[in-house]
């Protein structure tokens, strides 16, 4: 039934602020910066949600929070890549495939500069101290939240929606996978990639996203996994019940993502080479991460050989420098610094400040 029910709360808030002929972008923004009390006369559904995103919940504690926040920073890059990468097979769900082709900003030439934007969300998010009340990733966590209803009403009204099949647009079943598939799944996956996450700090990276989820508007009947048993379940249910066609969207997405790595022909020097490098990166991740049906789907290039010389070459990386981790406090602290800051350039270098504005233009 999650796949029917998308934020009850947010869909009225928006609704209230629309029929009382203001800008939901408007109001956005002043309850992002100064809460309720910046929003003159606000729908009661609105000051639920201030309630709700500026009380911390009872289970909530920020210390196992900012550890798993620091967990997800240690991958650096690597984080947006993989998360990215195990995308694509989503891409089939026609669910999710119709909801992001309504956004305009998934498929084609958007697609690179889209997947910038959630790279810039995964950044502030796991910020140190990003989650505390207006902190940057907590608004940009509430701004999402906010800007889903604007999304899930224009995709619910168009002709292409048929609710019966899909059910809700951005509804609550995706707002538990893709977190956990982000927290868990990558931290077991990548240890076959030479990390040596361990249980305690994938459930600290659970943690983390499980409150994200929270100021996002999860509000669903199944409880967020806490342990990594949680985890493995949760991802043999959601793998379970995920329906998976050869919906021409889903392929559109899929390839427009794999071909937004390809260096562009007017790239020059060494930054065409970072980016040609980025591509055979995201290559092999495909090989490992994405099924062969989709694989072959979406007419990935098998490339046995960029597979193998990025497995040779990163494993052995990552386990060594994971066991300095574990061994050395200063080292550990160090490489958090260092990978911090390697992902806020990687960001910024990609992204101009024109590009981050989180409004969709559908192609519906």
């Amino acid at each position: 039934m999650m796949n029917w029910t998308g934020d009850p709360l947010s869909d009225k808030a928006v609704l209230s602020i629309r029929r009382g002929g203001r800008n939901p972008h408007e109001i956005t923004a002043k309850f992002l910066e100064g809460g309720i009390d910046a929003v003159e006369n606000p729908p009661e559904e609105l000051v639920q949600i201030w309630k709700e995103v500026s009380e911390d919940p009872e289970w909530l504690d920020w210390e196992k929070l900012e550890r798993g926040a620091k967990v997800f920073r240690r991958f650096g890059v690597f984080a947006y890549q993989f998360a990215g990468t195990i995308s694509i097979d989503g891409y089939r769900s026609n669910n999710i495939s119709r909801t992001l082709m309504s956004t305009g900003q998934y498929s084609d030439k958007t697609a690179f500069k889209r997947f910038l934007l959630t790279c810039n969300f995964w950044m502030q998010v796991s910020e140190e101290g990003g989650m505390r009340l207006h902190g940057e990733g907590w608004k940009v966590a509430l701004r999402i939240r906010l800007l889903h209803t604007l999304i899930r009403r224009a995709v619910y009204g168009s002709d292409r929606w048929d609710e019966k099949e899909l059910g809700m647009p951005i509804n609550q079943l995706g707002l538990l996978a893709a977190p956990v598939l982000g927290s868990a799944a990558m931290g077991i996956f990548t240890r076959a990639l030479g990390y040596r996450t361990t249980d305690a700090e994938i459930e600290d990276m659970n943690h983390l996203w499980r409150y994200i989820c929270h100021i996002m508007g999860y509000q669903g009947e199944a409880k967020f996994p806490e342990t990594v048993e949680e985890s493995v379940k949760a991802l043999f249910h959601l793998s379970c019940i995920s329906v998976k066609t050869d919906d021409d969207d889903g392929i559109r997405l899929g390839q427009s993502y794999i071909d937004s790595f390809t260096p562009p022909d007017d790239l020059r020097g060494w930054t065409k080479v970072k980016r040609w490098a980025e591509h055979k990166v995201n290559i092999a991740h495909l090989m490992m991460f994405v099924p062969p049906e989709s694989r072959a789907l979406l007419n990935v290039p098998n490339s046995r050989f960029w597979t193998l010389a990025y497995f040779m070459t990163h494993a052995p990386k990552m386990f060594i420098q994971d066991t300095r981790r574990k061994k050395s406090k200063s080292y550990a602290e160090k490489l958090d610094r260092r990978m911090t800051e390697q992902r806020r350039t990687w960001v910024k270098r990609q992204l101009s400040e024109a590009g981050l504005v989180y409004r969709p233009q559908s192609k519906f």
